[in-house]
């Protein structure tokens, strides 16, 4: 019984982690599971046994749950592009009360912290006008270049899984790989459903293999300085994440492929991405009261 509500938490927990705006480490505490979460990940190398009892369910059920939803996001990205990066931008913009609150919990409301979200902001609209973005419809083209993206990513989003508040998909968005990895994901769900369509394994290892041991160097390396972070810098910390969810937002916006299902911007096509943000805010804005 105790396994299985693991998994079930960890079917919810993986979820939360495809959708931008949505934190996973947040549910993880709703759950009451993340202390142990983060316990487990820095003693993996010391009790492995009673690590591996507690992470093998939970990341189970989390790999259940991302490709449970991915087809859905997937589907939505393509046909309705618009109003879903105006959801995401709502469930991003919705937490952003919650994250400020956490910021100013261990903080002395400190000026210069908001300096730092200004400067977090700015560097990460920056770097995103640097680096071109995937559609989600399109032929990935891997290169060197996109392989070290895609690597570095998951390292980012594998730190940022463990901040309650923050998205790792948020990451992937900032890093504009959200698209190639919503893409590979649903990929891996066909693959799944057909076994023996073996075309389907090199584009899918090409992506998964680069973001997942960004992952597992992010999750070993940055459990420790994460604590570290949070326990000597706290409000610093998220007045930084409060920058880059500022930022994110912005790219949402200026990414051509949030544009890419519409033939021309209309009223009415305005209209129902307000009214999509407006959802995604009150979405987020509930789940950061609970």
């Amino acid at each position: 019984m105790q396994i299985l509500t693991l998994a079930l938490k960890g079917i919810a927990i993986g979820a939360a982690n495809v959708v931008p705006g949505v934190s996973g480490a947040t549910l993880a505490v709703i759950f009451r599971v993340y202390d142990r979460l983060i316990e487990s990940i820095n003693e993996l190398f010391k009790e492995p046994k009673k690590s591996l009892q507690f992470l093998i369910p939970l990341g189970l059920g989390m790999a259940v749950g991302i490709l449970a939803l991915v087809s859905a996001l997937d589907f939505f990205l393509q046909r309705f592009s618009l109003q879903s990066a105006a959801f995401i931008a709502g469930l991003m913009a919705g937490s952003i009360p919650f994250i400020h609150k956490i910021a100013l919990s261990k903080d002395e409301k400190k000026s210069y912290s908001y300096v730092i979200a200004v400067v977090a902001a700015v560097v990460i609209i920056g770097l995103s006008l640097l680096v071109p973005t995937q559609n989600v419809d399109v032929e990935v083209q891997i290169n060197f270049g996109l392989i070290l993206l895609l690597f570095i990513g998951g390292v980012f989003s594998a730190a940022a899984l463990m901040f309650p508040g923050v998205s790792g998909a948020m990451v992937l968005l900032l890093f504009g790989i959200f698209h190639v990895a919503i893409h590979t994901l649903n990929l891996i769900r066909e693959y799944l459903m057909t076994p023996f369509d073996f075309a389907l394994l090199p584009p899918i290892l090409m992506v998964v293999v680069p973001i997942g041991l960004g992952l597992l160097v992010g999750v070993l390396l940055t459990s420790r300085l994460i604590a570290y972070l949070l326990d000597k810098h706290h409000g610093i910390t998220y007045f930084a994440i409060l920058g880059l969810i500022f930022g994110t937002i912005f790219i949402l916006f200026s990414d051509d492929a949030t544009y890419q299902s519409h033939d021309a911007v209309t009223i009415g096509l305005i209209i129902f991405a307000a009214l999509a943000f407006l959802a995604g805010t009150a979405v987020s804005l509930l789940l950061g009261k609970k």
